[in-house]
């Protein structure tokens, strides 16, 4: 807030775009005017709020800077043009809820920005009377009698509270009071005064506590949590329980596939644990410190000599985090926790952006490279993203004491570490849209590629097998017209087919020569599969390595020659299909080729925006 303040307050509001699209209309952006000095504001809600220089790299990137505005930004507009940025707060102690006023008098606007849960963006008047907002939501609130009762009864107490619903909506007044999470008339200061009272625990904050008391506000946060886990455990217990009792038989139980009763819901629950590491006990509403958020009690926790993941339970608090020790962390809390708001107050430590490097992709990139060059589709362009080698984490208004081994980028302000933060994230997230992009060209095109490749090698070795078997039928033409005349002999005295293959059986192990050519009866189909010797391909100087056999099936109702002849017709067949695929292929591939060209032009474009 105090930065944004600085570089914000007192300029005017000409025009507002409202974001579409990936973002739904979350992000608002108030532009200068063109040839202005002054700054632009950007609002996330929920997320974030700064001044930017990257408005044309967030538009282009989200697609909402061409666009028609939402009906949301049409309003501020109305609203808010022309009419000057008085003030910025925070509302509440520290808390995720910001102010922002514009114009005075009865000209009075106010543009509130929540940035915890889903967040939201309200407009309303200068009397707090919503006029336009980005999502309609309710407040709970329990009201009633807060002294309870006076005999000490909780129950009755609780019964005289009723909840409230306030509902946040056009037309309604803006509930300050229940938008902060840390102020009189939230539901966390009631918590924390009606957990005091059931805990007797301590309510003024670990800022205003001794090492002893903390300590104590420690053991009775981890024996309350203790009680309510043991509770839930118990239940469960129970519920899981009467499921089996219900389940185990009777006219409700299911059966399973072996006929017996199936235990279904029976399954017992895992059981809660009831340990709590120590940054997240400093991070409740009653603790205190629960504005600093998790990276300044991380700090504190840190400069105390502590572990902020310490698994505290009520059983084990006083050895793993002893009673001397917590003299230590308030210490902490209270002068470093100071400190480092104070610091961020006057906006003197600039901001940091903490990354790690993007591990290499070692030699791929070189056998990428290759691959492309060796294509006709033209190289891919280097990202351009400045810090394209880093990964981002976060961004931080000052290094901490658990940020010292991390690497980082400094900034003057903590506005424009955030600013270059987003902007870089953004232009990652389109760097990497880019690339995906041309490596979906490319893939599809290595994918066409190699189909029609592999539809041509297919082609052609079907042909060199028609060729070949044609090539030794005839070789083998006379033994082969023998196997065909001996076999259609048997058939035209009436043999059987059965009878004529245990014939053929009986002739192969009194090793006929001409019965050892058979491999393969297919009478259904007038074919037989020979076994046919390779003889071009047998060395005839060793005599103990036997030329190899082929399969070859031939057609009983012709001769050898006419075999031969019909495979030399379905090999030239073949040779004609593959010259036409050939054909169909160039053409396919320059239309691919054309097409990933385009591809990637457009994705080499949006590169050199970034």
């Amino acid at each position: 807030v105090p930065g944004g303040k600085k570089s914000t307050s007192g300029e005017d509001a000409p025009k507002i775009d409202g974001m579409t699209s990936e973002i739904q209309q979350r992000e608002i952006v108030a532009p200068p005017p063109e040839n202005s000095k002054r700054a632009m504001l950007l609002l996330e809600s929920g997320v974030r709020f700064h001044p930017t220089n990257h408005h044309s790299a967030s538009t282009s990137s989200s697609g909402g800077g061409a666009g028609m505005p939402s009906n949301f930004a049409m309003k501020l507009r109305k609203h808010l043009r022309s009419l000057r940025l008085e003030n910025v707060t925070q509302l509440g102690n520290l808390d995720r809820v910001v102010d922002f006023k514009f114009g005075s008098g009865s000209h009075a606007h106010h543009l509130i920005l929540e940035l915890y849960a889903q967040g939201n963006l309200i407009l309303t008047d200068g009397e707090y009377r919503i006029l336009g907002l980005l999502r309609v939501h309710e407040y709970e609130v329990v009201k009633g009698d807060a002294d309870g009762d006076l005999n000490g009864n909780e129950e009755s107490s609780r019964d005289k509270k009723k909840k409230e619903e306030v509902k946040v909506r056009v037309g309604n007044t803006y509930p300050v009071t229940f938008a902060t999470t840390i102020s009189a008339g939230s539901s966390s200061g009631n918590q924390c005064h009606e957990e005091a009272e059931i805990n007797n625990s301590y309510c003024q904050g670990l800022l205003d506590m001794s090492g002893t008391e903390a300590y104590e506000w420690a053991k009775s946060e981890l024996l309350s949590l203790q009680n309510r886990v043991n509770e839930l455990n118990e239940n469960n217990d129970n519920e899981s329980e009467t499921k089996i009792g219900k389940g185990g038989g009777g006219k409700g139980g299911k059966k399973n596939r072996k006929g017996g009763i199936a235990n279904t819901g029976g399954k017992k629950k895992k059981a809660m644990d009831d340990s709590l590491v120590l940054k997240a006990l400093l991070l409740k509403p009653n603790s205190g410190v629960y504005h600093y958020g998790p990276s300044l009690i991380e700090h504190c926790i840190h400069i105390a000599g502590l572990d902020p993941v310490s698994k505290l339970s009520h059983n084990n608090i006083d050895y793993t985090i002893p009673e001397t020790s917590w003299n230590d962390l308030t210490e902490a809390l209270r002068t470093e926790g100071k400190r480092v708001i104070e610091n961020f107050n006057s906006g003197a430590n600039g901001g940091y952006i903490l990354y790690k490097d993007k591990p290499s992709r070692g030699n791929d990139d070189n056998q990428i490279s290759k691959e492309n060059n060796d294509s006709l589709l033209p190289t891919p362009l280097p990202n351009q993203n400045q810090h394209s080698d880093k990964i981002l984490l976060e961004f931080q208004p000052h290094l901490l004491r658990q940020h010292q081994r991390q690497k980082s980028l400094s900034y003057a302000t903590f506005a424009v570490a955030v600013d270059e933060f987003f902007s870089h994230l953004s232009s990652q997230k389109v760097a990497q849209r880019a690339d995906a992009a041309e490596a979906t060209a490319r893939e599809k095109l290595s994918k066409i590629q190699l189909d029609q490749q592999r539809r041509v090698e297919g082609l052609v070795m079907e042909q060199e097998r028609w060729k070949d078997n044609a090539r030794l039928v005839e070789m083998h033409a006379e033994d082969v017209d023998r196997a065909l005349g001996v076999i259609n002999s048997a058939l035209a005295t009436g043999m059987d087919w059965e009878a004529l293959d245990q014939l053929v059986s009986v002739e192969q192990q009194n090793e006929n020569p001409i019965a050892l050519l058979i491999h393969k009866l297919d009478l259904e189909n007038d074919m037989v599969m020979l076994s046919l010797p390779d003889i071009d391909d047998w060395d005839e100087s060793d005599p103990d390595r036997p030329p190899k056999l082929y399969n070859v099936s031939v057609s009983i109702k012709e001769s050898a020659h006419g075999n031969a002849r019909n495979m030399f017709a379905h090999y030239r067949a073949l040779k004609e299909k593959e010259e036409k695929t050939i054909e169909a292929s160039t053409m396919a591939l320059k239309a691919a080729e054309a097409k990933a060209k385009q591809q990637l032009a457009e994705a080499q474009k949006k590169k050199q925006r970034i």
